[in-house]
């Protein structure tokens, strides 16, 4: 059985995706008390960290993945867009310096794969910079090649529009020489206008295509708002906290209970599920990780 660990675990939207998928959560790393609540809950048994910058790789048991969706406010489109070295997706880097550090650990064994969420606004903050940097990153931590494309949960038997940037990580030289070509090999879309060709990295190409793969040598390549659904022609309500867990592939009231033997307020739920992952989409892309 293949094995995980999370960072930046949040309720666990990308950990549901990758136990679906049949690996085994050895760690999760989460500095929100509620989200701690509700991981302590769900996962009783995973070793349970807080803050990531107190968390050494070298200290944490080794995992064939390491999954993360890095705090995203910076790079977003709606957000204050100061990009990578913002106070909060700054953090990004706390992650590549855990997978470094088991590297390190394990003489390179571990981890093996990493695969990273996140807005779609990462591929275009600072002209596209920070995403090269991210590229980079992953390189220097020893990836042979990282692989990125855009996926709309729409298309993963969630009824939402959800469209983030995920990025897989290959470490594993005999694994990285198993991978096919095209690891997102997919087409999103019933219809040929909506079907999106998977391409490789070209140098000094300034279009962004849905999903890309690096050689290895680095490249650049929260929802808000009022939800409604209409019930009738005279009654128009706000989605509830277990029809939000629905549409993000989630257990129901998954959000709810703690372990702590309270449960959550509405809104505390309401921005979990904004805040997460769609379980659905990273359970394809740990399956595509199975199969190779």
């Amino acid at each position: 059985m293949l094995t995980y660990g999370s960072l930046f675990s949040g309720a666990g939207g990308i950990d549901i995706g990758l136990d679906n998928a049949g690996m085994s959560c050895k760690f999760q790393v989460e500095i929100d008390e509620n989200c701690q609540q509700i991981l302590q809950y769900n996962w009783p048994n995973v070793l349970k960290f807080k803050d990531i910058k107190n968390v050494n790789g070298y200290d944490l048991p080794e995992v064939d993945l390491i999954a993360f969706g890095s705090p995203c406010q910076d790079l977003s489109t709606a957000g204050n867009k100061t990009g990578l070295y913002g106070n909060k997706s700054i953090l990004f880097y706390e992650a590549t310096r855990i997978i470094k550090e088991m590297r390190a650990k394990t003489n390179g064994q571990y981890p093996k794969w990493s695969i990273w969420e996140n807005v779609v606004g990462a591929l275009s903050s600072n002209g596209g910079s920070d995403f090269g940097q991210v590229l980079r990153e992953m390189d220097e931590a020893g990836a042979h090649f990282s692989e990125w494309a855009v996926l709309d949960a729409q298309y993963f038997g969630i009824p939402q529009q959800r469209r983030r940037v995920y990025v897989i990580s290959v470490y594993d030289s005999v694994i990285a020489k198993r991978c096919p070509e095209k690891i997102f090999s997919l087409s999103q879309g019933s219809d040929g206008n909506s079907s999106k060709s998977i391409k490789r990295e070209q140098k000094d190409s300034t279009e962004i295509a849905s999903c890309l793969r690096s050689g290895g040598q680095g490249g650049v390549p929260s929802s808000r708002g009022e939800h409604l659904v209409v019930e009738s022609e005279k009654r128009v309500r706000r989605l509830t906290p277990i029809e939000w867990e629905r549409l993000m592939g989630w257990p129901d009231n998954h959000t709810l209970f703690r372990i702590d033997g309270q449960t959550n307020s509405d809104t505390i739920r309401y921005k979990m599920c904004g805040n997460g992952a769609a379980s659905p989409v990273v359970k394809w892309i740990a399956d595509q990780i199975k199969e190779i």
